[in-house]
């Protein structure tokens, strides 16, 4: 089954872009509830690394990838399907997450600024992979769910 690669990249980098975004507006309770002492959390943004930001790109590709592997098995292609789906994978990341915060002990604001994060990305992704149109298929004239 083929997928359209450049809507996933664009869904993707969206996502990437809504954490930047996203943990930029709530940074104070989110580096509160890393409960990092704070001479280890000035060390670290004394000597910014690009691999946490380049893992974090490719991992937001990747739920891009399975968000549309999902829209591509469906009956019908468009917004709603897509925000369904979202939803659907959005939710399944962000319970697993939960699950392991709470064993972790992490603060409750924590716990929902890192879990509501992949669930309104994937929310975000599904809305660009479902309104991007399917191509039509050459040969039979029909629509192709998973281009």
């Amino acid at each position: 089954m083929r997928v359209n690669w450049v809507a996933i990249v664009l869904a993707g980098v969206a996502d990437w872009i809504l954490g930047a975004v996203w943990f930029t507006a709530f940074s104070n309770q989110w580096k509160a509830g890393l409960q990092m002492p704070q001479a280890e959390m000035e060390r670290y943004a004394a000597h910014p690394n690009f691999w946490p930001y380049l893992a974090s790109l490719v991992c937001s590709i990747g739920i891009a990838y399975v968000i549309a592997r999902i829209l591509a098995y469906a009956q019908t292609h468009g917004v709603f399907r897509g925000i369904s789906t979202g939803i659907l994978v959005g939710f399944a990341a962000a319970a697993a997450m939960v699950t392991e915060m709470v064993f972790e002990v992490k603060p409750r604001p924590f716990i929902l600024i890192s879990a509501g994060y992949p669930l309104i990305g994937c929310i975000l992704m599904g809305i660009i992979l479902g309104a991007w149109k399917p191509k039509a298929s050459i040969t039979t004239g029909t629509d192709v769910r998973s281009t």
